[in-house]
């Protein structure tokens, strides 16, 4: 783990209210694996550090994505290239990466960022790697295209229906299971509770190995505060150094 301060190389709108930022940060891009976060302090405004998957690591770049929502990313989305940020990382533990057959990657709205990193880690396996990407809209889909060109099946689901199929991606993805040996399969997930508790009931059905990847309001980002904490099998854990990333049947979403 390093704090650093480091240079802002590009922070575009990708879509309405969607950023990707890219980040020059040599040391933790070095290191970092998908599923792990980021901790960036904004400015001297009076919030904690916010966490931000990582997107993309790749020579001494981060890429993180960020959907304005309140001040803090409000103020994020104003900064320009050659800006500083405090950054802490990379924290957490991240996906455990199988080589398995069938790899399927499926990620609700701004839960499709950390899939895509771990995507560029699977190409290199001897794999096939099918990505579910669901959102409200047609104009909130993301990385579509991005996956396409690591040459992974892509198929997409819009809630109303202005692209690929109508409905959730949680739909497409008992589809896909149905087809696939339980024993050749490993799925992960990102995205809203509500939807990871959808996928780990589907993955649970289709007796298919699972690891979701958690979305929680994160404080310390070290294990420290207990502020982040979720109920498992086996008591409770701290998402910010225990995760975000567990094994589906392992958490009780929703209790």
């Amino acid at each position: 783990m390093w704090q650093d301060k480091v240079s802002i190389v590009t922070n575009k709108e990708i879509s309405p209210e969607y950023f990707k930022m890219s980040l020059e940060a040599g040391k933790i891009a070095k290191i970092a694996k998908p599923g792990q976060f980021l901790h960036i302090k904004i400015d001297d405004m009076p919030f904690l550090r916010r966490p931000f998957s990582l997107h993309r690591m790749y020579n001494s770049n981060i890429d993180i994505f960020y959907h304005v929502v309140g001040k803090g990313t409000q103020a994020l989305s104003q900064k320009e290239s050659g800006a500083k940020l405090d950054i802490l990382g990379p924290l957490g533990n991240g996906f455990e990466i199988k080589e398995i057959k069938n790899q399927v990657l499926i990620g609700g709205g701004i839960g499709i960022a950390p899939l895509f990193a771990l995507a560029e880690a699977l190409v290199n396996t001897s794999t096939q790697i099918c990505v579910i990407i669901g959102a409200k809209t047609k104009e909130r889909l993301l990385c579509e295209e991005d996956f396409a060109k690591l040459g992974c099946k892509v198929q997409v689901a819009t809630e109303d229906g202005t692209g690929g199929k109508k409905g959730m991606a949680t739909d497409i993805l008992k589809d896909i299971l149905l087809s696939l040996p339980p024993t050749e399969t490993i799925l992960y997930s990102s995205g809203p509770n509500k939807m990871l508790a959808e996928v780990s009931r589907v993955a649970n059905v289709a007796s298919v190995s699972c690891q979701i990847s958690l979305e929680e309001t994160i404080c310390c980002g070290v294990g420290a505060c207990l502020g982040c904490v979720v109920k498992t099998a086996t008591g409770y854990k701290r998402v910010c150094s225990e995760g975000p990333v567990f094994k589906s049947d392992e958490i009780l979403l929703g209790s």
